[in-house]
């Protein structure tokens, strides 16, 4: 389930890029905000009205410690993982417009449909997310996303030492990155909420809510202190985190 949800989430980087500088060429920048509050509306309602979660019964439900989540190894190295592969999505979205237009001088279509191949890579591996979880398990998915993501940024790393800023050099090491990412989500909730079934709203909720500040506080101190119009943010991301989540699946 969670392979196929990242498949769908891999569609908005794919073609929101497009939308978004189609939108503006021809109606203006400001059409992009009433087309993103125009497509929300309908979320919002169908969210308010239609999804259980948001109308709750008034049924007494028993309260539960969520102490053994934070005490689990297992949340923390797959929620690690998991902030890993989408943090490394996340640091490269926000460099790649700065490396792309800013220095290899891509225009915004150009730019868009480069970016949109790293969403395309992500969005074909998920196709087989089935079949890779049931031959290598939960752990063996996530040790082979992390040494992609490592591998990655390698290529990166040889890129940005020896070439210059370039599709070959920025975009392809990214494909790589792409296919560790799916492998790795496509199996690190499961690893982090597998024992937790008896507090399942409150485990998914950590989850997400911790991926989110790694994610937002190392993927933000990663392009505001290194050099954001290279390859070195999503090189240092990728490789520091997936060592350490490596480290804990040993």
């Amino acid at each position: 389930m969670y392979g196929l949800f990242s498949s769908m989430l891999a569609f908005v980087p794919a073609l929101g890029p497009i939308a978004g500088a189609l939108i503006g060429e021809f109606f203006g920048w400001r059409a992009i905000f009433v087309t993103l509050a125009a497509l929300a509306l309908p979320a919002l309602l169908n969210a308010g009205f239609r999804w259980h979660e948001t109308r709750p019964s008034d049924e007494v439900n028993t309260r539960r410690s969520v102490l053994p989540i934070f005490v689990s190894p297992n949340f923390w190295v797959y929620t690690v993982g998991f902030s890993a592969g989408m943090g490394t999505f996340f640091v490269f979205f926000s460099t790649a417009p700065r490396v792309l237009i800013g220095q290899a001088d891509y225009s915004e279509i150009g730019f868009s449909l480069a970016f949109a191949t790293v969403a395309l890579a992500m969005i074909v591996t998920t196709r087989f997310a089935k079949s890779f979880v049931a031959r290598w398990g939960i752990a063996g998915c996530a040790a082979r996303g992390m040494a992609l993501l490592v591998c990655g940024a390698i290529l990166l790393g040889i890129g940005e030492l020896f070439g210059s800023p370039s599709f070959l050099s920025f975009i392809l090491p990214m494909w790589v990155m792409a296919v560790g990412i799916v492998f790795t989500v496509s199996v690190t909730a499961n690893g982090a909420l597998a024992q937790f079934d008896d507090i399942a709203g409150s485990a998914v909720a950590f989850y997400f809510c911790v991926q989110s500040l790694i994610v937002s506080i190392v993927g933000t101190l990663a392009v505001t202190l290194l050099n954001g119009d290279t390859a070195w943010p999503v090189i240092c991301y990728a490789s520091t985190l997936a060592m350490l989540v490596s480290t804990g699946l040993a």
